[in-house]
């Protein structure tokens, strides 16, 4: 029985969608693009402070965007493996699909714990 692994994947890409508003994904992913362009400029690295600070928020930056990316890449992974052991009747790698599954469900747990601070 799948349903149940259908329904986790639906509520979990409801929040991550709600995660990506809150986390503004959008804003910070044209930030990262901004500061990783500057910090390919040769010139940054003469400013050190300036050089720390963007490697700072760049790091920031990524922790958010990467995660976000990450979630959705893993949700759309699951989906389809699901599909795919469902037309096999494959039930090992429905087993694995429900980990990855338990595996998500937990990263957006953390995000949302994260929303907090």
């Amino acid at each position: 029985e799948t349903n149940p692994i259908r329904r986790s994947l639906d509520d979990l890409a409801q929040r991550c969608v709600a995660l990506r508003g809150i986390f503004d994904y959008e804003g910070r992913s044209e930030r990262l693009t901004e500061v990783l362009r500057e910090l390919e400029d040769p010139t940054v690295w003469s400013k050190p402070d300036r050089a720390q600070e963007l490697g700072r928020e760049r790091t920031k930056l990524e922790a958010v965007v990467g995660t976000l990316d990450r979630l959705k890449t893993g949700l759309t992974e699951a989906a389809e493996l699901l599909e795919l052991a469902e037309s096999d009747a494959d039930e090992g790698m429905v087993a694995a699909v429900e980990h990855d599954v338990a595996g998500i469900e937990r990263e957006v747990a953390k995000l949302e714990f994260q929303r907090m601070f």
